[in-house]
């Protein structure tokens, strides 16, 4: 570290403004997100993009100050102060948006109730494995045709929760740049 650095302002606000940070985070809502223990990021970038989302949309858009999203922008249009162009931009974002808020809070919610019930009852382990006919001391699974139809369906579910989860990705990820109020 260089000396002049010691005498320069920026560098102590700086320096203060990180360790308050650091006791203090700025983005306490998003590390409610992060487990404390290990997680894939296929697990991790999908809640953390969804966590913004619904930051944005239910905290940062309630401010004062800001048009709450999914806005009537008649008033303004009728008073000149933004043009018809600005004001179907916004509509769009926002009917995006609030679909993809929708699909996070209640949708993908009720998508794993679906899940959840489509999975075969349990079995004891003396009916799921049987002797094998080949080996000695071995055991085989047994899958009945009934199992194999329920965990189809759940495949069925999964893939489809797994698309809509992409798609609300992709409209966060496109709009991404307009999340800021």
């Amino acid at each position: 570290m260089k000396l002049k650095l010691l005498f320069n302002r920026h560098f102590w606000w700086d320096f203060k403004y990180r360790v308050q940070c650091f006791f203090k985070p700025k983005q306490k809502w998003l590390t409610e997100v992060i487990p404390d223990t290990f997680c894939d990021k296929v697990e991790l970038i999908p809640r953390l993009l969804f966590k913004c989302l619904e930051h944005y949309v239910e905290v940062e858009c309630k401010q004062d100050h800001i048009y709450d999203i999914g806005y009537d922008w008649s008033e303004e249009l009728k008073n000149g102060h933004v043009d018809q162009d600005y004001a179907d931009d916004r509509m769009k974002r926002d009917k995006a948006l609030l679909e993809a808020y929708n699909w996070i809070k209640v949708g993908r919610i009720e998508f794993d109730k679906q899940i959840d019930a489509a999975y075969p009852p349990s079995q004891n382990w003396d009916e799921l494995f049987e002797k094998s006919a080949t080996e000695d001391g071995y055991y085989e699974l047994v899958v009945s045709d009934e199992r194999s139809a329920c965990y189809k369906e759940v495949f069925r579910l999964e893939k489809i929760k797994l698309d809509r989860d992409k798609e609300c990705m992709h409209t966060i990820i496109k709009y991404h740049e307009r999340l800021w109020t």
